[in-house]
């Protein structure tokens, strides 16, 4: 009968088993997370989505026109070509169609997985090309690299740095997070105030109320000039800060 020695492990080699398995546990969790954006992934074209996008977007632009008295200010600081971060104040429900009638070009709308998921909604923002995210969570991504490649094709990304619906029409504090994808691709940022939509239709109202809705565009600025030249964290919050105060500056054109 063979008899094995009892092994003694040293307890240095035990913390580093520990933290080694730890790492795969964290590196498996977030490839799965990856791959279950990855299926929501939009697709670039599709001659029957395109027509379904451009008919929607007239019919938005011409309910709030006859509505809302809508209205485009600095519609010139728009790009005539992508791609280009779009980023504004989030006051309503809104925001997002009405950013869009603003726009000339496809706007694809970063958003929290709660309202991509619901029922009532995910067939259509899949529609819409958006690209969900998943709050409360450094498990983002997925998103990013959806993101990039979106970019990458030339195209319109749209963020509201807030990171959520105000619940008093005055605009937040940014989320550095939101500006991670800015920070990564490097390419410019379109700041615009919107007005109106609180009053319009604030965070839990049921009925629609008159009011005139107005986009204000800022100029394209870059991450780097944002940031101020800081990298990482620290620049992700200094951007961050600066964008909100940009947004900001646009509300005082709103006389």
């Amino acid at each position: 009968m063979t008899i094995f020695p009892c092994l003694c492990i040293p307890s240095n080699v035990k913390i580093i088993f520990n933290d080694f398995f730890y790492l795969l546990l964290l590196k498996a969790k977030a490839h799965k997370s990856d791959s279950e954006d990855l299926k929501d992934k939009p697709s670039f074209g599709g001659t029957l989505n395109n027509l379904f996008f451009n008919g929607l977007k007239f019919l938005g632009y011409w309910l709030l026109k006859t509505f809302f008295s809508f209205e485009a200010i600095n519609i010139h600081h728009v790009s005539a070509t992508g791609p280009f971060i779009i980023t504004a104040n989030h006051f309503s429900f809104m925001d997002p169609p009405v950013l869009q009638a603003a726009c000339p070009q496809r706007i694809h709308f970063l958003m929290t997985d709660k309202y991509f998921n619901s029922i009532w909604g995910h067939w259509f923002f899949k529609l819409m090309h958006a690209i969900p995210l998943r709050e409360n969570t450094v498990y983002n991504i997925g998103p990013v690299k959806i993101g990039l490649e979106i970019l990458k094709h030339g195209s319109v990304i749209g963020i509201f740095p807030e990171g959520g619906i105000s619940k008093t029409g005055i605009i937040q504090d940014g989320r550095p997070g939101t500006l991670l994808l800015a920070q990564k691709s490097n390419v410019p940022i379109l700041p615009a105030f919107i007005s109106g939509t609180y009053v319009a239709l604030p965070r839990h109202a049921k009925f629609f109320r008159k009011s005139k809705i107005k986009v204000i565009f800022g100029n394209l600025i870059t991450y780097e000039e944002l940031s101020n030249g800081l990298k990482g964290k620290k620049g992700l919050e200094e951007a961050t800060k600066n964008l909100i105060k940009k947004i900001s500056d646009l509300s005082q054109k709103d006389r």
